[in-house]
């Protein structure tokens, strides 16, 4: 029936575009707009059996209707005239002038306090920052709320925060609240304990109070001859520091968690206020019958509602194919033995905050965000494709390759490969995660394959292969 359905439709698209009203343009979305870029492009959809031309130049049409067309942008009015030999559309693109921008990067002023001023976290992750900017990759840490942080300073619409002798770190300030007649002497660590379950390693520090902390994951290199080899990549250890801590050099205290291999998703919080506990997950016992069985894997489907996602060349939307693979997959996940989340399982809008509570309120093990490709103006000319799968934390790496070599090798794709970012929903969250990108909806050789019923169930097939092979590597032995 789903592939009736895409037959009739892409006849209907092909059958619509008859020249009658021109071709259809997806992009630019209006014939009046404003790109600040040199390059642009314009997408859509016409009949493959006329001409299409774009201020002359002839316009390549994929058979299924689609087209991708890159031009230039000269500063102020640019004019295209876009013609199928029968009708002719114009469209003005005006580019702003740039003003130069100075090569030196000016240094931030500092508005430092004559003494510090003790504030708390007012939310949970609530971002630790390398430098006063929204930039995702300087993140070092989430804090859940209710934690005390020492501000000495001030740099727009960011504290700085002092958490030992010699660290500081930056908080926005719409996550902080003050804290009045607050006792801010260090505080002490009354015990350690550390505990083995079936499915995670348990390290708990008592403290007298709360106080700030970082987790971070590193590799574990083993000397040799001389030099450093690096082991298997998913073997990995952790550093923690917890901060204005009394008795310890510069008022922290560090130390490393031994070499963890495979780590299925780690999380730190604090239980019962001064009990500050680390847990590292397990990787699970592959059932012989079922390698999925009985695991917690949240499906996201990438956009909903008013937000559309990327729109392809024949335009269709992105939030709709997104569902429709994450669908499939839930299906085959389910058949294999997972319990399956679903962050939405019709088209409405779910915010990046709420996906991510859905995973930790369900103690999920695996996080799985279902999305397709775009490209901004500026990167036009690049024309990309492909498939390609990221993730933030290192414990994660694994399972984007597994899935990113399932894609390729199953579906055929370009190989857009692994990346680290810093999205919301695989930063955010505390079990493995990743978030795929199964093709460029602007390219018109991906988007008339993302349409088919049939690939989309293949999709979801190879990620499933993906996930299974990563489990069967990691599993304990």
């Amino acid at each position: 029936m789903k592939n009736l359905v895409y037959l009739f439709t892409l006849l209907v698209i092909l059958c619509t575009n008859q020249s009658v009203f021109g071709a259809n343009i997806v992009y630019p979305k209006a014939q009046e707009v404003v790109i600040n870029s040199p390059v642009t492009f314009f997408i859509g959809n016409e009949n493959p059996k006329l001409n299409l031309n774009i201020n002359s130049e002839p316009v390549e049409i994929h058979p299924s209707g689609g087209f991708y067309h890159v031009v230039k942008l000269n500063v102020g009015e640019n004019i295209f005239k876009i013609s199928n030999g029968k009708t002719t559309q114009i469209y003005k693109i005006t580019r702003p002038e740039q003003k130069t921008k100075s090569a030196t990067k000016t240094p931030f002023v500092v508005k430092d306090y004559d003494s510090p001023v003790v504030f708390a976290t007012n939310s949970d992750n609530v971002p630790l920052r390398s430098e006063p900017y929204d930039g995702g990759t300087n993140r070092l840490q989430h804090l859940e709320k209710g934690i005390p942080l020492n501000v000495v300073g001030e740099h727009k619409d960011f504290y700085r925060v002092q958490l030992a002798r010699d660290d500081y770190v930056w908080v926005g300030k719409s996550f902080l609240s003050k804290i009045e007649n607050y006792n801010n002497s260090p505080a002490k660590i009354e015990s350690f304990v550390y505990d083995e379950t079936p499915n995670a390693r348990i390290y708990t520090i008592k403290m007298s109070k709360k106080e700030p902390y970082i987790l971070s994951e590193t590799r574990s290199y083993l000397p040799k001859n001389g030099d450093y080899k690096q082991l298997e990549p998913y073997n990995t250890g952790f550093d923690f520091t917890l901060y204005n801590v009394d008795g310890y050099p510069e008022n922290k205290y560090d130390f490393h968690i031994n070499r963890v291999s495979a780590p299925f998703g780690y999380k730190t919080y604090y239980k019962n206020s001064k009990e500050l506990v680390i847990e590292i997950k397990r990787a699970p016992i592959a059932d012989k019958t079922q390698t999925l069985k009985d695991l917690k894997i949240v499906v996201d489907a990438g956009h909903g509602g008013d937000e559309f996602g990327a729109i392809g060349c024949l335009g269709d939307k992105e939030k709709d194919i997104n569902l429709n693979i994450a669908q499939d997959l839930k299906q085959m996940l389910e058949n294999s033995g997972a319990k399956v989340i679903m962050t939405r399982e019709s088209d409405k809008a779910v915010s990046l905050n709420d996906r991510v509570k859905i995973s930790k309120d369900n103690d999920a093990d695996i996080f799985i965000s279902i999305h397709n490709n775009a490209l901004p103006d500026s990167a036009a000319m690049s024309k990309r494709s492909g498939s390609g799968v990221y993730y933030f934390y290192p414990q994660s790496k694994k399972l984007a390759e597994d899935i990113q070599a399932s894609l390729v090798d199953e579906l055929k794709m370009n190989d857009d490969r692994v990346h680290q970012e810093s999205f919301a929903v695989v930063r955010n969250t505390e079990s493995i995660a990743v978030l795929v990108e199964v093709g460029y909806m602007i390219n018109p050789e991906d988007n008339s394959k993302l349409v088919n019923p049939e690939f989309q169930e293949q999709t979801a097939k190879a990620i499933l292969h993906g996930l299974e092979k990563y489990i069967n590597d990691i599993q304990q032995r």
